[in-house]
């Protein structure tokens, strides 16, 4: 059988499950995941890796509304991702129909994806009701133009095998494009400071998650563990005090889950130093945002 090797990218509305999606066909955490809605803020790399293939997926941040100049950069990053690609995987929550969003999608991608050829997953199956599958099912195909579909349920891991099948189908062959060991084109640093992040969206609510930022200020390694300075950046005092919390209990704890897990990523110990500033309208500043790598 002929290699296969391309570039996917995965599009859709915020919270539909394109991050989950992506770390269980990759078979590694690539993209953070939370049930808060716009958690990918630019575009992921995650690369997939078979015998007799190689599939890149571009994950990128949910197309929305956008009202700062970090929800600009969000959505563009995820309009960018649709040149030199070899398949569009539109990923929609299927448990319902389209929404006013869907649409809008939808009618970017006639217009800005040149004849690329649109695979649609309808994820979160597990909350599709029986009685309601071919008529969701049908409104998303006639919406996107394509007959190629798959149920999925993502967090379960059920049916993205086959899902996989369907994408290798339908990319060209091809050579390797990258090292057979590599499961992403993210940086350890990057990497480690969204870890932070995932752990702050799943303890906090309200306006917190979409207030803060993470950015790793050093990183030095020794014989014995890796040595991390991060700064969490918030919008305000009050989001400050809830992030450090009661003599600092909360920001404790944040450190206590997002050290356990960068040292299952690096495979060495790790002293990780949180520390929390204000910076007003953060996500209105265009250098912070190019610091903190959501622009270029």
């Amino acid at each position: 059988m002929a290699y296969r090797a391309g570039f996917v990218a995965l599009i859709g509305k915020p919270n539909v499950g394109k991050s989950t999606l992506l770390n269980a066909i990759v078979g590694q955490k690539v993209s953070i995941v939370s049930n808060k809605p716009q958690t990918t803020r630019r575009r992921v790399l995650g690369i997939a890796q078979g015998e007799g293939h190689q599939v890149a997926f571009i994950d990128t941040p949910g197309i929305h509304e956008p009202h700062t100049k970090l929800g600009r950069a969000m959505v563009e990053a995820a309009r960018a991702s649709l040149s030199d690609i070899d398949l569009i995987l539109f990923v929609a929550d299927g448990s319902g129909r389209p929404g006013e969003m869907d649409k809008q999608i939808a009618s970017m991608l006639r217009s800005g994806s040149q004849g690329i050829p649109i695979l649609l997953c309808l994820n979160k199956m597990d909350l599709l009701k029986a009685e309601n599958v071919e008529a969701n099912v049908t409104a998303y195909c006639e919406l996107l133009g394509t007959d190629d579909y798959m149920l999925t349920t993502a967090t379960r891991g059920i049916n993205v095998d086959k899902l996989m099948a369907m994408i290798l189908e339908r990319l060209p062959e091809g050579d390797p494009m990258f090292p057979e060991d590599e499961y992403t084109d993210q940086s350890t640093r990057f990497m480690a400071s969204e870890i932070i992040r995932e752990k702050i969206l799943a303890a906090t609510r309200q306006e917190v998650p979409h207030a803060t930022a993470v950015f790793v200020d050093s990183w030095e390694d020794d014989d014995e563990r890796t040595h991390i300075r991060a700064t969490i950046v918030v919008e305000k005092q009050g989001q400050k005090a809830i992030l450090i919390g009661q003599k600092g209990a909360f920001l404790k704890d944040i450190g206590t889950r997002s050290r356990l897990e960068i040292e299952e990523m690096l495979g060495r110990k790790v002293f990780l130093e949180l520390f929390v500033k204000v910076r007003e309208d953060w996500r209105q500043n265009p250098r912070m945002l190019q610091e903190m790598e959501y622009v270029e």
